[in-house]
Parts: structure tokens; sequence; C-alpha cells
């Protein structure tokens, strides 16, 4: 069975479930990995609900054949900063991924900056966390 594997931010398992569409919503703003039937692995944030790169979030309320996971485009990862003018710095890359292409996908709870963290396109774990 495929599996959805959630890890708190210090790296310690949480829970785990069967990737699924349903359980793929759960996975929204979550930073994610993606081991791939080919052997790769793809990294960012997870949007289950995008239907096109471009469109604003969520487009709709229902996951497709395929996710998407962004990154920063213009993330120093030295600094944790954006860089850039007020019109691009905010630009993020994304990367579509069909799910039945997918083995495994590993999600770090709370790993959006919005919760906190420092921003990072990068699969990390906090390990200062006591979570």
């Amino acid at each position: 069975m495929k599996k959805i594997i959630y890890y708190e931010r210090n790296g310690r398992f949480c829970k785990e479930e069967s990737l699924s569409l349903e359980n793929l919503k759960n996975t929204i703003g979550k930073m994610s990995k993606c081991c791939m039937k080919d052997g790769t692995i793809i990294t960012g944030f997870a949007d289950p609900y995008r239907v096109y790169k471009n469109s604003p979030l969520p487009f709709d309320e229902k996951v497709h054949d395929f996710i998407y996971l962004w990154k920063w485009e213009n993330l120093d990862e030295k600094t944790h900063r954006l860089i850039g003018d007020d019109i691009h710095k905010y630009d993020q890359i994304f990367q579509r991924v069909e799910i039945q292409e997918i083995e495994s996908m590993e999600c770090i709870l709370h790993s959006n900056p919005r919760w906190g963290t420092e921003l990072t396109n990068r699969f990390d774990y906090f390990k200062s966390d006591k979570c």
C-alpha cells in the first residue's frame, strides 16, 4: 500500500495513512518529499488543489490526478530571506507531480513558515524543536 508518512518538525514519526486522493488533502502547505516510481525524489510545499500553476489557492476543492509541489524562487537559504524587488521576490516554482507515479510521500507537520519556522525550500527537520 502506498503511504503518506507524517513527521513532527523535529523528525519524530507522528502517523501514516494511505496515499489516496482524500488523504492528499491533508498535505496542503506542508513541506513534502515524494519518492517516485523511477527513484527520483521531489520536494516542496504540497498543493493538492491547484489545477494550473498560476491559479489562486485553492482553485477548487478536489484533488485531481496530480498535485503541485512548490518552492520559493528567490530564497537565500543562508539568510532564510526572500530576495529581490517587491514584484518578484514572492515568485514560486511549481512542479507538477502525477499521483500514480508516487511510491511514497513524507510530510513535515507545521513546516510551513506561517507556523513560525524559518523560510527554506529544503526538506529538513528542525532538531531544536521540542514538539
